[in-house]
């Protein structure tokens, strides 16, 4: 509906659609280790039900008008437990429709090893696949099952934007990520213009959902495995009727309603993962919430902007955390010279073997520069990340060789409340030993 005062003024709101994705529950294929792909032997196990069941009844207070899922056995059996805990709240269920652009990315002959082997056998293959998800290859005959033992996967050059692809293609090859980002950009061109102004739940995989997201804010292939998606994480997009800009990403990975204070460490437990919390409007009950869900979390040092309303943060954060190390940080580039710092890493030895745990507080404008360098964007560009007052993002550093992970934005909030949440984009020990060195680099100063 449009307000009196929209009217007065000639303003003409549009409507905007919301998509909620939903990576599967935990899986068998997920128990063992082994690459699923779009292949259909993986179901889900007892855990994986159960947490689909939690995460219908996270969904309830939303009025959810269609619901899509991948024609794969894994989604389906997820969809059905969703809808499952949804009918606890309202009898008005909508009927559940299989998309086969949901379906997970194909990996082919991969489908069905375990991890461990492919890293193991295939060594320079699969950090082609890690490092360099754009020019992943594979040669058609040899990955349908020609007999070949060798490793059917090569390499090439392309030229790439974030709307358009000018690649070398081959009747042999296949080349898995381009052609499940053009997939994604299938969905959304056929789905949105039937749901104008609705609410969606899409039920994926998880790599359908990154190639979903990525497309939708213009990441480049390149960045692919930047965003994480855990099972049976949430993630919302928002897509504004007719507008020429990106979608906007409201909340990524969501992991609390499975009683996950942050989500699962997909590389391990080591490196640097960093708690980014914007400290913009002040609101001591949800921050005292946020404390309340860290309080069992080891955070080893604190880096605040130097602000009243970041100080405050902090103190009411740390309240639980009697010994963590806090800095104020004097320079506003710091995130630049934090990645310098974190890139210069990765000539030396200086490899974390544990993991260290960061809080950092600052104004939107900052914690969206530590996200530009993990998705490869401009700060400016990432406006459409709509940070939430009162909710942890987190970024995972695995190590100096590794891309930082983006694991999840805006936890700690409900979803049914995050739209009320949202700013206009235009507003504004030895461990100890080792952070103080790195501090000197990055302009921020230990707190007396």
């Amino acid at each position: 509906m449009h307000s009196d005062l929209d009217m007065r003024l000639g303003i003409r709101q549009t409507p905007t659609t919301r998509v909620i994705l939903v990576r599967h529950g935990r899986s068998t294929y997920n128990e063992k280790g082994l690459y699923q792909g779009s292949c259909d032997d993986s179901v889900l196990t007892e855990t994986g039900r159960n947490s689909a069941y939690q995460t219908g009844l996270a969904l309830r207070e939303l009025a959810i008008d269609a619901i899509y899922t991948s024609p794969l056995k894994r989604t389906q059996q997820t969809a059905n437990e969703i809808l499952a805990a949804l009918s606890t709240a309202t009898e008005a269920l909508p009927l559940l429709q299989v998309a086969d652009n949901l379906k997970e990315i194909s990996m082919h002959y991969w489908e069905g090893l375990p991890y461990s082997y492919v890293r193991e056998q295939f060594p320079e293959d699969y950090r082609c696949w890690q490092e360099r998800p754009h020019q992943f290859e594979m040669r058609r005959q040899e990955a349908e099952g020609s007999g070949s033992t060798g490793s059917p996967i090569g390499q090439k050059e392309f030229v790439i934007s974030d709307s358009s692809f000018l690649i070398e293609r081959s009747e042999n090859s296949v080349f898995p990520v381009l052609n499940l980002y053009e997939q994604a950009r299938q969905f959304w061109q056929e789905i949105l213009p039937r749901h104008i102004g609705q609410t969606l739940l899409l039920v994926s995989h998880g790599g359908t959902n990154r190639a979903l997201i990525n497309t939708a804010l213009g990441i480049t292939p390149a960045h692919y495995h930047a965003l994480q998606q855990c099972n049976c994480g949430l993630s919302v997009l928002s897509f504004p009727a007719g507008a020429s800009n990106p979608a906007q990403l409201e909340a990524l990975n969501l992991t609390t309603h499975l009683g996950k204070t942050l989500p699962k460490l997909k590389q391990g437990r080591r490196g640097i993962r960093l708690l980014l919390v914007p400290c913009g409007t002040t609101n001591p009950e949800q921050t005292q919430k946020l404390a309340q869900l860290l309080k069992d979390e080891t955070i080893h040092f604190s880096l605040n902007a130097a602000s009243d309303n970041c100080q405050a943060i902090e103190k009411q954060l740390l309240q639980y955390h009697p010994a963590t190390v806090q800095f104020q940080v004097l320079r506003e580039d710091f995130p630049d010279d934090w990645q310098q710092t974190i890139s210069a890493r990765s000539s030396s030895e200086d490899t974390l073997s544990e993991l260290v745990t960061g809080l950092v507080i600052a104004p939107e404008v900052t914690i969206r520069r530590f996200m530009s360098q993990v998705l490869g964007k401009g700060s400016e560009q990432l406006e459409n990340l709509q940070l939430c007052q009162g909710a942890i993002s987190v970024i995972h550093y695995p190590s100096p060789n590794q891309s930082p992970v983006l694991q999840a934005m805006n936890l700690g909030l409900p979803i049914a409340t995050m739209k009320r949440q949202f700013r206009s984009p235009t507003s504004e020990s030895n461990s100890s030993s080792s952070i103080r060195v790195s501090a000197k680099k990055l302009g921020i100063c230990l707190k007396s």
